[in-house]
């Protein structure tokens, strides 16, 4: 049985060591047919690294003599290209520049590659101290010596997007400012590009947003960005066909796929796409979990994964108070779409609070995904991973803000009263919280407010996925509360009603609204996906929660079946 390459992105030593290895070298003749000089844009920890190494280890000379070893039993092998072997490769890899020391980090970085390159290929370009200048001379040196230079680029924008997200002031001072040694690279790279017998041949860089690339180069106008081009929409990332091979080759039980689809997949890069990604990272993480203990991880999100977003909060809290991206995040966590005409290629880091340019960033950060594509698109959370994440936005930025912090201990014991007995007391707690919670009453505007608090803490506990707008027996359910744990005795099915807080005269319309909820919660407990969980011995409750304004003025349990 093949090791698990979990973090792992050195591709040699994924062949040398017998490592499971996804198969993606196809899409080296795909690279070839396009534009020399490309940009490929995914959220993190999707496999762009590995692709990389794929690409040097195909490209570079240096792996020449190894090259039947390094790729065998890959698609490759038996359709090698002309260009393989045949380059001398300049990789950078900007994820290890230290984003608090950036100036020396970054000049340290690609001092230490270029005189590698150099030592490496036997350059004889004169060495200085100035990466600008040294990266001149090797261009240079390859045209006077008729060599084919590839340069690589990983992760181009991973410390400016850390600065941005920390400082707007320090990432304009150090990324987008015309004296900026970053800014003057990526003018020495465009030159290496331009004119007769250019010395770079190829170029691949691989990042997460376009923004860095707009506030360097005013866009990347080096080539071409392929991001969203349908033919490589399926270049990383791991396909369902792919998933089902990792599965039996590991013998896990395929009941555990639906576990993985929900969790896992639904990203779709381009609007033109017919097949849907499932996050590498996540694949690896549960597949390494549940190899050690025969079943599946009790946490089912990576704790690498919560780390690479958590200071995205900034995206919907600014100026010390949450911005108008906050309402767009509350939509998608109930489970409703955003719409926009196009997704920008060409933005600039500075003007992301921009409506069209903010569903943009979210799209590239992986926090929605394409799910249509009509006239418009449509963008939606894409798993239960990312809604979590996008859910520890919203209730961090509450508390932050000191308009919401209810105690998550009392929280966590009611919900595990609701999971073992199905006792309703969480519904009542969380709505005595929000209307003691003064502070928040000027984000209660609708329904939708308080259905994204239920949301977002009904999400805390590993007891239940939480869903909302689930389609049950020709109908969407508010809130539906199924397992994620084998001690779970309940499910359970909440209609929230919403009466305005200026309308005084809310007493007259709560039976009218009783009525209508009880007929739509039996219409949905009459649904296949319920039955099945009252077939396996679940216990269904019902529960009625009518909210005047931001106060609970119903919370009724109809009788469990």
């Amino acid at each position: 049985m093949k090791k698990i390459p979990y973090g792992l992105s050195d591709f040699k030593r994924i062949k040398d060591e017998n490592f499971y290895f996804i198969d993606k070298t196809k899409f080296i003749l795909d690279i070839e047919k396009a534009n020399n000089y490309l940009m490929f844009l995914r959220p993190r920890r999707f496999g762009k690294s590995l692709f990389i190494a794929i690409l040097e280890a195909y490209y570079d000379t240096g792996f020449k003599d190894e090259f039947n070893s390094i790729f065998r039993d890959t698609y490759i092998l038996n359709h090698k290209t002309k260009e393989a072997s045949s380059y001398a490769i300049l990789r950078f890899d900007f994820s290890i520049v230290d984003p608090n020391d950036v100036e020396n980090s970054f000049v340290n970085h690609l001092l230490f590659k270029l005189n590698l390159f150099i030592d490496k290929y036997n350059i004889s370009a004169s060495k200085n101290n100035n990466p600008n200048v040294l990266l001149d001379n090797i261009f240079n040196y390859v045209l006077q010596h008729n060599i084919k230079l590839y340069i690589l680029i990983d992760e181009y924008d991973n410390f400016s997007n850390k600065i941005l997200l920390d400082n707007q002031d320090n990432y304009n001072k150090i990324i987008s400012n015309k004296d900026s040694m970053f800014k003057q690279f990526f003018t020495t790279l465009k030159g290496g590009t331009s004119g007769n017998n250019a010395p770079i041949k190829r170029m691949f860089i691989t990042g997460v947003t376009p923004m860095t690339s707009y506030d360097v180069t005013s866009g990347f106008n080096i080539g071409s960005n392929i991001s969203l081009n349908k033919n490589f929409n399926c270049m990383i990332g791991v396909t369902q066909v792919e998933i089902e091979d990792v599965f039996k080759h590991y013998n896990i039980p395929t009941k555990y796929l639906e576990l993985c689809k929900e969790w896992y997949n639904n990203y779709s890069f381009s609007p033109n796409a017919k097949e849907k990604i499932y996050n590498t990272d996540m694949i690896l993480y549960f597949i390494d979990k549940y190899l050690v203990d025969d079943e599946p991880p009790r946490e089912l999100i990576d704790i690498n994964v919560r780390s690479d977003y958590s200071t995205l909060r900034s995206i919907i809290y600014t100026n010390k108070k949450l911005n108008g991206n906050f309402e767009s995040l509350k939509k998608l966590i109930v489970g409703d779409s955003i719409h926009t005409d196009s997704l920008s290629q060409d933005f600039s880091a500075l003007n992301i609070s921009k409506e069209e340019n903010f569903k943009s960033l979210l799209f590239y950060l992986g926090l929605v995904t394409i799910c249509d594509s009509g006239l418009r698109l449509t963008l939606k959370i894409p798993n239960e991973t990312i809604k979590r994440i996008d859910i520890d936005f919203l209730k961090d930025s509450l508390e932050m803000e000191s308009i919401f912090n209810p105690k998550i201990t009392n929280i966590s014991d009611y919900i595990a009263e609701f999971a073992i007995k199905g006792d309703i007391e969480v519904f009542k707690y969380l709505a005595s919280e929000i209307k003691e919670a003064t502070s928040l009453r000027d984000y209660i505007q609708n329904e939708l407010s308080i259905k994204s608090m239920y949301l977002a803490y009904l999400s805390l506990t590993p007891y239940f996925v939480v869903k909302s707008e689930l389609e049950l027996n020709k109908g969407f359910a508010d809130i539906f509360i199924k397992p994620l744990n084998s001690h779970v005795k309940y499910i359970g099915l909440i209609e929230l009603k919403y009466i305005k807080r200026e309308d005084k005269n809310y007493k007259k319309q709560i039976p009218e609204l009783i009525k209508k909820a009880t007929i739509q919660l039996e219409q949905y407990e009459k649904d296949e996906l319920v039955a099945t969980y009252k077939k396996d011995g679940l216990k269904l409750q019902k529960v009625i929660l009518i909210f005047w304004g931001w106060e609970l003025v119903e919370c009724i349990k109809l009788d469990y079946k």
